[in-house]
C-alpha cells in the first residue's frame, strides 16, 4: 500500500481557527510525485462510484482517452471530522490515484475543497491498472484512509481500439555529424532518451540534428509504406518548462519506416524556452520585461557560467503515452549562458 498526502491541505488549514476535535488517528503519508495533464476525448465523464455499502464500479468500462468523475459517498470515511470556526469543515477527503505505479495525483471528493469550482474529474491518460485509495484528513493532524484494508482499490483502463499495438525505444542525438543525406542521423549518435540530455550554447550554434526519436507499431498501418500513416496515427509531443503547469502540445513528424515500424523525430529545436523572441539567446538582454518568465536555475562559480531550464516532456500515439518506465516524464536541460540574463538576477 503506498499512501500520499497533498502538500495542499496543511495550507488550507493553515488558514483556519483551530477548535477543538474528538481523537484522531495518526497515519502517515508519502509525498504526492506528481501528476499529468491531457486532452479529454470524451464530452461527458464516466462516474466512477463509491457508495455508503463500500462497493464500488464505474458508470462504463473505463477507456484511455476518456475522463472520470468520482462520486464517493463521505459516510464511507468519518474519522477525521469537525467544524472549523464560521462552522465550516475542517477537514478534507482526497481520492488519490496512479496507473501501473507511476506518479501518484488527487482530487478533493468531500469536505473543504481549495477550489469550490473544481470537480472531482480526472482524465484517464494511461491504460493499464487505476489503483486509488482515500485519505480524510483535517486541520488538527487527524488522518484516516480507505483503502481496502491496504490492498487498495484497482480498475483496468482499457486501449483504445486504434491504440497503436507498441511505442517505444526512445531516443536522442544532438550531433554535428550527419549520415549520407545532411538530414539523417548517424547511428552511432543515438542516445537513450530516459538518460536526459543537455541542450546547450554549442547545440544551438552547431548541431546538424537535434531530434528526439521513438518508434510506434500498429499491424496493418507501420508494417508496409502507407501514404495515409498522418490520418492513422495522432502523435503528439506534449512539454512544459519546469515541473509544474499545463503541458503544450504540437504534432510530431513522420522520420523513417525501420522493418514494421515507423519512427517519428521531434525537433528538440522547437522545445528551446531560450530561442523565443527577446529571450536572450545572443544577445544581452538590457530590459528586463524580456527576463524568462519560466523556472531557472544558475550553474558555476557563483552561478556564472550558465543558466539552465529544465524541460519535460512525454509522447502520444492515438492516446497511448510514452514515458519513461517510472511513469514520469523525460527531461532535457536547456542552457544559455548565464552572461546574457546578468539584468535578471
Amino acid at each position: 500500500m503506498s499512501y500520499a498526502k497533498t502538500s495542499r491541505f496543511s495550507l488550507i488549514f493553515a488558514t483556519l481557527a483551530s477548535c477543538a476535535l474528538a481523537a484522531c488517528s495518526g497515519a502517515s503519508s508519502e509525498d504526492d510525485t506528481g501528476s499529468s495533464s491531457s486532452r479529454s476525448t470524451t464530452q461527458q465523464a464516466i462516474g466512477l462510484n463509491f457508495n455508503a455499502d463500500y462497493t464500488q464500479a464505474p458508470s462504463a468500462p473505463l477507456v484511455i482517452g476518456e475522463t472520470v468523475t468520482v462520486a464517493y459517498d463521505a459516510s464511507r470515511l468519518t474519522t477525521c471530522r469537525g467544524n472549523a470556526n464560521g462552522g465550516g469543515p475542517g477537514w478534507s477527503i482526497s481520492a488519490l490515484y496512479r496507473v501501473n505505479g507511476g506518479p501518484v495525483s488527487s482530487v478533493v471528493v468531500a469536505g473543504l475543497n481549495p477550489d469550490p469550482t473544481a470537480k472531482p474529474t480526472f482524465a484517464l491518460t494511461t491504460s493499464g491498472d487505476l489503483e486509488m485509495w482515500f485519505e480524510n484528513n483535517s486541520m488538527w493532524g487527524c488522518d484516516a484512509f480507505d483503502s481496502a484494508y491496504g490492498k487498495n482499490y484497482h480498475f483496468n483502463v482499457a486501449a483504445s481500439a486504434n491504440a497503436p499495438g507498441w511505442v517505444g525505444d526512445p531516443q536522442t542525438v544532438l550531433s554535428r555529424a550527419t549520415c549520407d543525406t545532411p538530414s539523417r542521423a548517424c547511428d552511432s549518435d543515438f542516445v537513450s532518451m530516459t538518460t536526459g540530455f543537455t541542450y546547450d550554447t554549442w547545440t544551438r550554434q552547431q548541431a546538424a540534428i537535434r531530434r528526439a526519436y521513438f518508434q510506434v507499431w500498429k499491424q496493418g498501418v507501420t508494417d508496409f509504406d502507407n501514404a495515409n500513416l498522418w490520418k492513422q496515427l495522432d502523435v503528439e509531443v506534449h512539454s512544459r518548462v519546469g515541473a509544474s503547469g499545463d503541458f503544450t502540445t504540437a504534432y510530431v513528424s513522420f522520420d523513417t519506416r525501420l522493418g514494421n515500424n515507423a519512427r517519428f523525430a521531434a525537433d528538440l529545436t522547437a522545445l528551446d524556452p531560450f530561442a523565443v523572441p527577446g529571450g536572450g539567446n545572443g544577445s544581452v538582454l538590457t530590459d528586463k520585461s524580456k527576463c524568462p518568465q519560466f523556472p531557472v536555475s544558475y550553474e558555476g562559480p557563483t552561478g556564472a557560467d550558465s543558466i539552465d531550464a529544465d524541460v519535460q516532456f512525454y509522447f502520444t500515439v492515438n492516446g497511448t503515452e510514452l514515458r519513461p518506465a517510472d511513469g514520469t516524464v523525460f527531461h532535457g536541460k536547456y542552457q544559455n549562458y548565464a552572461g546574457l540574463y546578468a539584468i535578471c538576477r
